[in-house]
């Protein structure tokens, strides 16, 4: 008796491609129904929507701020009264110069000199050109106590101003360093030092009303007898 013979029509031939079996490390990828993907977005939506009625309840109040002043505020120090205060004290009047209704002091102050041991009275000017000018006086000067006020530039040239020969000491713009223009000059007993980002003619400006304020001190105009 014969053994039946397998049909091996059924089987594939050797050559053909087999089917990739499936990797067991991918995970399959969800699937979400439509009524899943609204839940998912409803929060954001929601955010969203918060953000703009955040934005409508906010922008009226920015709108009606007032803008802000392009000048920005400087105050206006009365120099004649601090230099009353500090009048006594001083052992030398204070100049009180009268450089213009439009310079702005921003500072008027006595310096008892506990650091340097030189005692000065100093002021600080806005420029009309947006500029700044600081002045310092004493009486007690020396060479040390004159190179920290002239912050150790150099004298590069002199300029007349007020009737007075002034050392001016001139730094340049630098990496580190801003432009600086001193002026530094003996008047009526009095040594003065001006310094800031001015140019010459607002330092001149500011020398000549120092000059004149000084020789008004040292020799008071008379007065009339009745």
């Amino acid at each position: 008796m014969s053994s039946p013979t397998p049909d091996r029509s059924a089987e594939p031939p050797a050559d053909a491609p087999r089917a990739a079996a499936p990797d067991p490390g991918t995970p399959p990828l969800p699937q979400i129904t439509e009524k899943q993907a609204r839940r998912i977005n409803a929060p954001v939506q929601g955010m969203i929507i918060s953000m703009a009625v955040l934005l409508l309840l906010v922008l009226p109040f920015v709108w009606l701020q007032p803008r802000p002043d392009a000048q920005p505020y400087r105050p206006d120090v009365d120099v004649a009264q601090e230099a009353d205060y500090v009048a006594e004290e001083a052992p030398f009047p204070p100049v009180v110069p009268e450089p213009g209704e439009d310079w702005t002091a921003n500072y008027a102050r006595w310096d008892a000199g506990a650091a340097e041991g030189v005692p000065y009275w100093e002021i600080g000017w806005a420029t009309p050109q947006g500029n700044f000018i600081g002045l310092v006086q004493t009486s007690l000067a020396n060479p040390t106590w004159l190179a920290q006020q002239t912050e150790a530039v150099p004298v590069s040239a002199t300029a007349e101003a007020g009737g007075v020969q002034w050392d001016v000491h001139v730094r340049e713009e630098s990496r580190d360093r801003d432009a600086l223009t001193v002026y530094s000059g003996e008047v009526d007993g009095s040594t003065v030092v001006l310094k800031g980002d001015a140019p010459g003619a607002e330092l001149d400006h500011l020398a000549t009303a120092v000059t004149a304020a000084l020789a008004e001190v040292s020799d008071p105009a008379p007065t009339e007898q009745p």
